[in-house]
């Protein structure tokens, strides 16, 4: 016989918005959501929350994420070849998100700047046909960059921008060379001012792709973190965490190392632009 059971609150659809509903479960799987009468003190029901940029993945399963990409920083080669034989014990891990090693040194940001390379599509490719990398962050400003996104494309990974002084025709460039997603969107990456659009106004402008945002407060001014959800909208935003362990700042320099929110705390942070599209925007979108 299977296993099943059921739980009743306010179900939380980022396609059809809020209900209160009965979900039954059998055998682990969602069978179905039913509509049911308003239950007093409902708990919020979420679908589960998808992060492509976690780097400190173990505690995960606790803040509601279901699925997601588990990252490589920039590192020597043999310790990202390693990475890539990589296998978190247990299914929600969907793959891995290679951040670098082909950035541009000048907007490193905390990737150590001694392991950036030079593209070296060879390598690249090795790495790609090893079925691992679901999502891989390049600068494409750097000699290459357009040919390595080309065979990202190829090999059937998400390109994506980031850690990045590309100006607007680079970026378009790399857009049209078939890169779809910026990694943490303002962070790392060529500002945007009056008659210089750069990397991060070229992303935010061009619909065909999908924005990375760590919106934990801490990595962008509240007005430009609502500017952006507001001028891409929810189905544009991938929430991501960029999770690390503590600490969270480089106590000599100030610099930010990483996020300390992860699933539950963004959706939370998130809700202030309706609890449908906080969820858009942690499950939906990525």
């Amino acid at each position: 016989m299977p296993s099943t059971r059921k739980i009743e609150g306010r179900v939380v659809d980022p396609v059809n918005g809020e209900q209160n509903a009965r979900i039954e479960i059998a055998d682990g799987e969602i069978v179905s959501v039913k509509e049911c009468p308003v239950i007093p003190d409902a708990p919020y029901i979420f679908p589960g929350l998808i992060d492509l940029h976690v780097c400190h993945w173990q505690e995960t399963a606790q803040h509601g994420i279901t699925g997601f990409l588990v990252t490589c920083d920039t590192r020597p080669i043999d310790e990202i070849n390693t990475f890539l034989n990589f296998h978190a014990p247990r299914g929600e891990c969907l793959g891995v998100h290679l951040e670098g090693p082909f950035l541009n040194p000048e907007s490193a940001g905390t990737q150590t700047e001694e392991h950036i390379l030079p593209v070296d599509l060879k390598l690249l490719g090795t790495w790609l046909k090893s079925n691992n990398p679901k999502l891989v962050t390049l600068a494409p400003e750097i000699e290459g960059g357009l040919d390595a996104i080309s065979e990202i494309v190829k090999q059937g990974a998400v390109a994506s921008i980031g850690h990045t002084r590309a100006n607007y025709y680079t970026t378009k460039a790399a857009i049209e060379h078939g890169a779809r997603f910026a990694t943490h969107l303002w962070n790392s990456m060529s500002g945007f001012t009056a008659r210089v659009p750069g990397a991060t106004g070229t992303l935010l402008s061009d619909k065909r792709v999908t924005l990375g945002l760590i919106p934990d407060g801490r990595h962008l001014h509240p007005v430009t973190e609502q500017l952006t959800i507001e001028i891409a909208g929810p189905s544009r935003i991938a929430a991501t965490s960029n999770l690390v362990l503590p600490p969270y700042d480089d106590p000599k320099s100030g610099r930010l190392l990483g996020g300390d929110k992860i699933g539950a705390a963004l959706i939370q942070r998130l809700s202030k632009y309706g609890i449908a599209k906080a969820a858009e925007m942690t499950s939906l979108t990525p």
